[in-house]
C-alpha cells in the first residue's frame, strides 16, 4: 500500500525491517512529550530507554500492518482502524511487561495515564492516530501532515471519524488545520499531564 498527498511525499506501509529506526525516529520525536514522559520521570538515557519503549509497543504494530512510513523511514504513523483495535489493544498487553520494567513505580503512573486516556476515547468505531513522529532533522518538511492525511483519507473512504490526543498545545494548531477539532481536554489525575482530544468527522 502507498499512497501520495497532492506534491506530498509518499506514505507506505513500513516493513518489519524498519522497526529499529521507527523505535530510533519516535523517541526523538518524543523526548520531551509529557505524555510520553510523565510515566518515565527518571530514565538514566532518555532517548536510549524510550527506543527499547517504542520497539516494545510497535513490535506486534508493525506485523499487523498498522505502521506506516513516509520518506524512508524519516516519519512514522501508527493509524487503527475499527477492525484492528481488538489486536491493537493486544499488542499493547504484550508490551506491558517491558515498559513497565522501565518505571519507578511499577508501572502506577502509566496504568493510570492510559486508563484515564482509554476512557476519553468514543465507543464507536473510528480510526485512530496511535502514534505520529518525524525525526527533529526533518521536520517541517511535509511528512508529519502526509502522514497524517493518509489516515484521514482511509478514514474518509469508510465514512468514520478519527481521533486522536495530545499533550502538547502547540500541535492543537496543526491538527486543526487537517479538519480536526478539540472535542475534549483535562489533566490527568494524580499530577499527570494535560491531554487534548480531537476528532475529525468524514465529509458530509
Amino acid at each position: 500500500m502507498a499512497a501520495k498527498t497532492q506534491g506530498g511525499p509518499a506514505v507506505r506501509r513500513a516493513a518489519p525491517s524498519q522497526l529499529d529506526a521507527l523505535a530510533r525516529v519516535l523517541a526523538r520525536a518524543f523526548a520531551d512529550d509529557p505524555m510520553i514522559r510523565w510515566p518515565f520521570p527518571d530514565l538514566p538515557d532518555p532517548e536510549v530507554d524510550l527506543q527499547i519503549c517504542f520497539r516494545a509497543w510497535n513490535a506486534g504494530n508493525i506485523e499487523l500492518g498498522l505502521v506506516f512510513e513516509a520518506a524512508g523511514g524519516a516519519g512514522f504513523a501508527v493509524w487503527v482502524p475499527p477492525d484492528r483495535a481488538g489486536s491493537w489493544l493486544e499488542t499493547e498487553r504484550l508490551a506491558r511487561p517491558v515498559v513497565i520494567g522501565m518505571t519507578d513505580d511499577n508501572g502506577a503512573r502509566y496504568d493510570r495515564i492510559w486508563d484515564w486516556i482509554e476512557e476519553h476515547v468514543p465507543a464507536e468505531p473510528l480510526w485512530y492516530l496511535d502514534q505520529l513522529g518525524v525525526d527533529p532533522s526533518r521536520q517541517g518538511e511535509g511528512l508529519g501532515r502526509a502522514l497524517v492525511q493518509f489516515g484521514l483519507d482511509r478514514a474518509a473512504e469508510a465514512g468514520r471519524p478519527a481521533f486522536l490526543e495530545t499533550a502538547r498545545e502547540r500541535n492543537l494548531g496543526f491538527y486543526a488545520s487537517m479538519g480536526f477539532r478539540v472535542v475534549d481536554d483535562g489533566t490527568v489525575p494524580d499530577g499527570g499531564p494535560r491531554i487534548w482530544f480531537m476528532r475529525c468527522d468524514p465529509p458530509g
